[in-house]
């Protein structure tokens, strides 16, 4: 079991803002909410490159939640690529917990999506987390729905190397662009039971993930590797974490979203393929019974 509870601990609450002022005032309410539990909460956000009134509806909320907003304006002209312009935003807070005095004091640091992925996160939820029997310097969260965060994810067997990658390799041997993405993609998005045990990862996310505050002396993000190609920011900032011999996991009953945009497309395609099937039999069996058709399939 971890060795310092969330009831004793200092948190600080880091995340992303980009256009987000007709949510954020939301996300930041439930997230807190989650961590009420905690001694005391601070909050990081970085904002860039928004063109509504993000910024402004968060310094309205700065006093309430003790929030720190970091605005860097502009950056897409610096960073076109989205990844490397993400990882660029997350830099900022780790220089900001490794550098500011504030921040001299936090035991964990919670990295969260302010999107709407996190619309099921709650205080039982977040307190599994310091329940396990495990002592973790990463925890990461699970979905009621098919676990979305593929690329994200680095494991041994489930996943073991970027999902985008594979997909583009497997579209080079297939005439068919859904199944080259269900394979790499959508066949690895599996439905965890909350009750299952903790998840030994490499790497994750999932939407928020709970580090112990020393982790972010370990590693950086990148959102490019050597060739310039997008990949997830995490993976580089987990892998350093992996190499120094720290516990990352999954989280079974750390539930904090199900249905997003992310897993819908697979359900999309399952729906659309039941479609066109039940279509092309219905056709069939114009010509051909359909004790005909059993037979054909059946048939060895």
């Amino acid at each position: 079991m971890i060795e310092k509870h969330i009831s004793i601990s200092n948190i600080l609450i880091v995340g992303l803002a980009r256009n987000c002022e007709a949510v954020i005032a939301n996300e930041i309410k439930n997230i807190n909410k989650a961590f009420s539990s905690a001694k005391n909460i601070e909050w990081i956000i970085v904002e860039s490159d928004s063109n509504d009134n993000t910024s402004e509806v968060i310094k309205n909320l700065a006093k309430k939640y003790s929030i720190n907003l970091i605005s860097l304006g502009n950056l897409i002209d610096e960073f076109p690529k989205r990844t490397a312009r993400i990882a660029f935003c997350r830099n900022a807070y780790v220089e900001e917990i490794n550098n500011n005095n504030l921040y001299s004091n936090i035991d964990y640091v919670v990295v969260a999506d302010l999107d709407g992925v996190n619309n099921k996160i709650n205080s039982n939820s977040v307190n599994s987390c310091w329940e396990t029997n495990l002592n973790w310097d990463a925890c990461f969260a699970n979905q009621s729905a098919p676990y979305y965060d593929i690329w994200a994810l680095r494991h041994k067997i489930w996943s073991p190397n970027d999902c985008n990658e594979q997909a583009k390799f497997l579209r080079e041997f297939s005439s068919s662009q859904s199944a080259s993405a269900k394979a790499a993609i959508y066949s690895k998005m599996i439905t965890i039971p909350s009750n299952s045990n903790p998840i030994k990862v490499d790497s994750a996310f999932g939407g928020i993930g709970i580090y112990k505050k020393d982790a972010f002396k370990l590693g950086k993000y990148k959102g490019q590797d050597k060739k310039e190609n997008q990949v997830c920011e995490h993976i580089h900032f987990n892998d350093s974490l992996t190499k120094a011999g720290k516990i990352l996991i999954i989280n079974p009953k750390f539930i904090n979203g199900g249905w997003n945009e992310h897993n819908r497309k697979y359900t999309r395609t399952l729906r659309l393929k039941s479609k066109i099937i039940e279509s092309l039999i219905s056709f069939v069996t114009l010509f051909i019974s359909k004790e005909k058709i059993k037979n054909i399939i059946y048939s060895k």
